[in-house]
């Protein structure tokens, strides 16, 4: 991790088209130059703005239909603020008071302007491994489909989709759809509603 700092202070230092004549001349780099580099080329993107239904405090319903038997119906409570300065909404989110199924989770959701692509990331009390995905939000259906694969206990390396809705009120929909070996299409495995508190 030592050799990454300086390595991103030259990238920075050249995309902001300084010449070598200027960085001989400084004998310590100017602290307020970096950062005004480094703001503009990480400042949110207008697609930010389009996570914002996620922030705020929900209950969750879940339905799990993955096991192949009867839904399991869960009830959990959730959280989403705006992290790292807008760039990132987190999600932490667990059992509700009196729930026998106990869980929790974190995830993130970002717009990655270098790939023009939205972005998770995940970890959950159901693993100890995290999960990626990335795609596209579609406006006319308010609905982002991010893609990506796991590795699943017993099953090997699959895809999956993430499927996240905007609903009325409020409120929104996060579905899991895993696309199982040897299957033709994607499955929903679990389903959650999001309601505002």
């Amino acid at each position: 991790m030592r050799l990454a700092k300086p390595a991103l202070l030259v990238a920075l230092t050249l995309a902001a088209g300084f010449t070598g004549a200027v960085i001989a001349q400084q004998a310590k780099p100017d602290k307020k130059q970096i950062q005004l580099i480094v703001d503009q080329m990480s400042a949110p993107a207008a697609e930010h703005k389009l996570l914002e239904p996620l922030v705020g405090t929900f209950a969750q319903a879940i339905e799990y239909t993955g096991g192949g038997g009867a839904p399991v119906a869960v009830s959990g409570e959730a959280r989403g603020k705006w992290v790292l300065g807008k760039r990132f909404v987190n999600i932490h989110a667990e059992s509700a008071p009196g729930e026998e199924f106990k869980f929790e989770s974190i995830a993130y959701f970002g717009f990655d302007t270098n790939k023009k692509k939205f972005t998770a990331f995940g970890l959950d009390t159901a693993g100890t491994y995290a999960v990626s995905a990335e795609g596209d939000y579609d406006a006319a259906a308010k609905r982002w489909t991010l893609e990506g694969e796991s590795d699943e206990p017993g099953i090997g390396r699959i895809p999956f989709q993430f499927v996240i809705a905007l609903g009325d009120n409020g409120s929104w929909s996060h579905e899991v759809l895993f696309k199982m070996p040897d299957a033709q299409e994607f499955n929903r495995v679990a389903k959650t509603v999001y309601t505002r508190k």
